[in-house]
């Protein structure tokens, strides 16, 4: 098959999405297939390059209001989408989406649609637009798509809720790539010592943006701090654009001693630091399924996260789960996995088998290529 993957971010961008949409493309390459993908130039980088084997072109993206590129360069592809046997495109929110399904009411190609889990900003503002978003423009995306992968039953359920026939309704979760993540490192007490990291270590992956729940991670800290918890300290893995807000509180409140910030690092200190740490920590808002939960859990770490949809469906049974925006269920949780060994190795091994049985891409990809012969038939 000829598969073109449309969407709004590709690789240097390092997101979850990205990582998806790269780890996907990979993998149905290694089966046989032929995969393009047609995306934005944000970050500035190579118009045109193949990646492990994916060709990529990127159009100009002129700016991003919500983190969305609006790129027009998309609306001329329309010749080329001709040439594919089946189009794949990633979030309803997205302007990629919008012209995938613009472009599916004029072409007859199977149109395959993955939303990446409910939307949440952190924002009442961009909140209220998100809702608005999704009952009008959002569910027409929704509609024309010929197929849906929802990464949770929660998903699923939620939309199905604007109309969309629960037939045309898939359910493949995120995975990793455990050959990625088996890579031999004895260079991790240069990381400990670069960073000047104590046991026990806590650590947090992911965009430093509000959606992650940062802000309340660093309330969370604060607590600690004030109720003379100041044995542990916590690794923020990550760049974004709260980030500096991140630094000034930390600074403000005198937390320095406490709290390390590395930016963005490379795979090979990203899995250093899944290995020197002790617990794991996602206080998101809104997730798909996250792929920093799966490698934490991969790489033997008892996690914390969200009692949020994409959450709970994969993880309620193999780490504590808190509401979100609530520091102090997430101090108290900390402290609960920093003082009980017993309880940390239960969830390191029961996170483990999980990912190890249910979450890689060698089967997730398989569920793909299915979908989409089952469209092209």
């Amino acid at each position: 098959m000829k598969i073109l993957q449309l969407v709004p971010y590709f690789l240097p961008y390092n997101g979850g999405q990205e990582r998806y949409v790269y780890n996907l493309s990979k993998h149905l390459i290694e089966m046989g297939h032929e995969v393009h993908v047609i995306t934005s130039n944000y970050p500035k980088c190579r118009r045109y390059e193949i990646i492990d084997g994916i060709t990529v072109k990127r159009y100009t993206c002129l700016f991003r209001p919500l983190r969305n590129p609006i790129t027009p360069g998309l609306l001329t592809i329309e010749k080329k989408i001709k040439d594919y046997d089946v189009v794949h495109t990633h979030n309803e929110h997205s302007f990629a989406a919008m012209v995938a399904a613009y472009f599916r009411k004029k072409i007859n190609i199977p149109l395959i649609l993955t939303c990446h889990g409910q939307l949440r900003f952190g924002k009442d503002l961009a909140d209220w637009f998100e809702r608005f978003y999704s009952r009008t423009i959002g569910k027409k995306i929704l509609r024309r798509a010929d197929s849906i992968v929802a990464l949770s039953p929660s998903d699923a359920k939620y939309i199905s809720s604007f109309g969309v026939s629960r037939d045309k309704i898939h359910i493949l979760p995120n995975a990793i790539d455990i050959k990625t993540l088996s890579v031999k490192n004895n260079n991790n007490r240069d990381f400990v010592e670069r960073y000047n990291l104590t046991k026990p270590i806590i650590l947090f992956v992911g965009p430093v943006i509000r959606r992650k729940g940062i802000q309340y991670l660093l309330k969370a800290i604060f607590t600690l701090w004030k109720e003379k918890h100041k044995e542990a300290t916590f690794l923020i893995v990550g760049d974004g654009d709260y980030l500096e807000k991140a630094k000034s509180f930390v600074t403000k409140h005198k937390l320095e001693k406490f709290v390390r910030f590395t930016g963005r690092i490379s795979q090979e200190e990203l899995i250093q630091s899944y290995k020197v740490a002790d617990i794991f920590v996602l206080p998101s808002l809104s997730e798909g399924l996250p792929t920093t939960i799966l490698e934490a859990m991969y790489l033997g770490l008892p996690v914390i996260a969200t009692d949020i949809p994409g959450v709970k469906d994969h993880f309620k049974d193999a780490a504590i789960l808190i509401p979100p925006r609530d520091e102090k269920s997430l101090a108290e949780a900390i402290i609960k996995l920093i003082n009980n060994p017993d309880l940390r190795k239960k969830l390191s091994r029961i996170g483990r088998e999980l990912v190890v049985r249910k979450y890689t891409w060698k089967k997730v990809a398989k569920g793909y290529e299915k979908l989409y012969e089952n469209l092209i038939k």
